[in-house]
């Protein structure tokens, strides 16, 4: 199965500033046929080779935005919150969250030793390990200093703050009206939005800034997955 991690790879060092090209890679290692295929697509995209690639580009995408849905889906609420809990911790204990955003690489570790070989769950914990590299994109640091002073559980405090700036984002989804797929309505939600810039006034809980288009669909992906 091509991991999300993959196309977020591949479509930031497209879509999105170089600076946050390196937000995720992916679990697989850059030497499997997963990461060659990533950089097939990624060649045909930045060299823009003509409509045909364009739109093998499009699908490759989304197929593996539709099955990375379902990977999250399949955990069910429970096993949902078992991993992200799981890697959350991980990234403070071992990835020393708590005094910058945890390294890539030790996020993906991380995501390795909780699913031991299993494809779904890897493809769900890459879901999860972008989440937790882009929180400071939904949660500015002043809504993080509210919390942290107002909250007796800092991190379920920030985690409902999370799950709220992804409805938001979620209801810009069904705003956008359907498509072939949910990973396409995603995938072309997160390329188009940016266009033009999203800025948010301090406090503005009812407004999602500007995002990488990794950062979007992971959040997208983790909040519909997790929907009734």
């Amino acid at each position: 199965m091509k991991r999300l991690a993959l196309v977020l790879c591949a479509a930031t060092a497209y879509a999105a500033p170089a600076s946050e090209a390196d937000q995720v890679a992916p679990i697989d290692g850059e030497g499997s046929a997963a990461a060659g295929s990533a950089a097939e697509w990624r060649r045909g995209a930045i060299d823009g080779e003509g409509s045909a690639a364009a739109g093998s580009a499009a699908e490759w995408r989304r197929g593996v935005i539709d099955r990375a849905l379902a990977a999250v889906q399949a955990l069910g609420a429970t096993g949902r919150a078992a991993l992200q809990a799981r890697l959350t911790t991980a990234a403070r204990e071992r990835c020393h969250a708590d005094a910058a955003p945890p390294a890539v690489a030790c996020l993906i570790d991380a995501a390795r030793a909780q699913c031991a070989g299993d494809a779904g769950c890897a493809a769900a914990a890459d879901v999860a390990i972008t989440n937790l590299r882009g929180e400071g994109d939904f949660v500015s640091t002043a809504d993080r200093a509210r919390l942290l002073r107002g909250s007796a559980d800092y991190r379920a405090a920030l985690d409902a703050e999370l799950h709220r700036r992804y409805a938001v984002l979620a209801a810009e989804l069904v705003l956008a009206g359907p498509r072939a797929s949910e990973g396409a309505a995603i995938d072309e939600l997160c390329r188009e939005r940016d266009r033009a810039l999203h800025a948010c006034a301090p406090g503005d809980a009812a407004c999602v800034p500007s995002l990488p288009w990794s950062r979007c669909v992971a959040a997208l992906v983790w909040y519909v997955g997790g929907a009734p």
